[in-house]
């Protein structure tokens, strides 16, 4: 069994751009539930000081979901630009053993 390790850097690169659809197609989904808004009325079913309760919390939620959206947004995007970094720096490196494999066995 070898020791070598081989990382097809098109597979990761692959990845990369699957990230950055993803990040893409969540763009829209952040405007949406950016622009969502319910007053205080949407809530009201008769009983006064229950709908603030009711409001309070549905804008609690909305932003949670604000932030785990724009937050997936933002990370998707990251997660593609570490798997180009990776797929580049494995090419880097394996460029680097070659030519010092090429001096070794050439000379």
């Amino acid at each position: 069994m070898s020791d070598e390790v081989k990382v097809i850097t098109d597979c990761v690169r692959l990845e990369a751009k699957k990230w950055r659809e993803l990040s893409d197609a969540m763009e829209p989904i952040k405007s949406s539930v950016n622009d969502l808004v319910l007053g205080p009325t949407a809530f009201f079913i008769g009983k006064f000081p229950e709908f603030l309760v009711q409001h309070g919390a549905y804008q609690k939620f909305q932003s949670q979901m604000n932030t785990a959206v724009a937050g997936a947004v933002t990370e998707f995007d990251q997660l593609a630009g570490a798997c180009d970094k990776m797929a580049n720096e494995y090419d880097r490196t394996d460029q680097i053993s070659r030519l010092d494999l090429d001096k070794i066995y050439t000379a």
